[in-house]
């Protein structure tokens, strides 16, 4: 009976010691996230740089998780309607600039490319086939853009751009709902000023006012308007990767701001160097820019 009564008591001091500890941690927790919402509201309440500062690093804390950025980009999409538009699912393998600068080049047919052989980036055959200028149509063709400058056309990007396929892990939403493309990215005579030169990044011709959504969870990273893509605006979205949208009638997002993909952050129009409503669309990696085709469904916009 003894021995009944000591295991009873144990259970019964084991189970209180339990129960306290639990309450414990649950109090522990909630003064903690008390104490750090406090410290979020005193600092938008001082105002300043001190809120702006706080608001950034958790901006570039988010982007440098790029788990965290995949996993919002996967579920806080604003509608299901964007979800259903985005069609293809990319694979979790990029490219680094340093493969590209070490791989082989084909020679291009024309004698005057041969002495920068040794200095181009990496060849792709299919490229040739893919830069047509502008495709036909018997209405107005809606191009534009802030093109390289080149001396004569080759089979190798120039500085600055690259034709290794971008990929990426992370499932990406339709920045428009129609359009037709107009302009690829690669080499074509400039439709402003008849030179050639290299276009980098895709144009797809909508209507004046169409909504343009981001692609992938992410972070304004500037807004501006200058002659070339006329008012633009630039989202990072971690790893180095940043999408522009150019040629925009109104901007709707502020620098800074964090975006949910799918979410609309602009409208599109003819600002800038542009021959019609249009939108540019150019991704870049570290400053490289590549064709925006790995990424943009470009057959859902024939």
């Amino acid at each position: 009976m003894q021995e009944e009564r000591q295991q009873r008591t144990e259970r019964t001091s084991r189970q209180r010691d339990t129960k306290q500890t639990g309450w414990q941690l649950v109090a522990v927790q909630s003064i903690s996230c008390v104490a750090v919402i406090l410290i979020v509201l005193v600092f938008k309440l001082i105002g300043g740089s001190a809120f702006s500062q706080l608001r950034d690093s958790f901006n570039k804390s988010i982007m440098s998780n790029s788990l965290l950025a995949t996993l919002a980009a996967m579920i806080d999409v604003p509608d299901e309607k964007n979800e259903d538009d985005s069609s293809v699912t990319q694979s979790s393998t990029q490219e680094s600039q340093s493969n590209e600068t070490t791989s082989t080049q084909n020679s291009s047919s024309d004698p005057s490319s041969t002495a920068s052989e040794t200095n181009t980036t990496q060849t792709s055959e299919t490229s040739a086939s893919t830069t047509s200028a502008v495709s036909s149509s018997s209405t107005a063709v809606a191009t534009g853009g802030q093109d390289i400058s080149v001396q004569g056309k080759v089979e190798y990007a120039p500085a600055g751009a690259s034709f290794v396929p971008l990929k990426v892990n992370r499932l990406a939403i339709q920045p428009l709902e129609s359009g037709k493309v107009t302009s690829l990215f690669g080499y074509r005579k400039n439709p402003i000023t008849g030179i050639e030169s290299f276009h980098q990044g895709l144009d797809i011709a909508v209507e004046r006012g169409t909504p343009i959504a981001a692609m992938f969870f992410g972070v304004v990273n500037e807004i501006g308007s200058n002659a070339g893509y006329g008012n633009y605006i630039k989202i990072y979205h971690g790893n180095g990767i940043e999408v522009l949208y150019a040629h925009c009638s109104e901007i709707l997002a502020n620098e800074g701001a964090a975006i949910r993909a799918g979410e609309i952050v602009a409208h599109a129009g003819s600002t800038g160097d542009s021959t019609g409503p249009h939108v540019h669309i150019e991704v870049t990696l570290d400053g490289i820019a590549f064709d925006p085709a790995g990424i943009v469904d470009t057959g859902y916009y024939d």
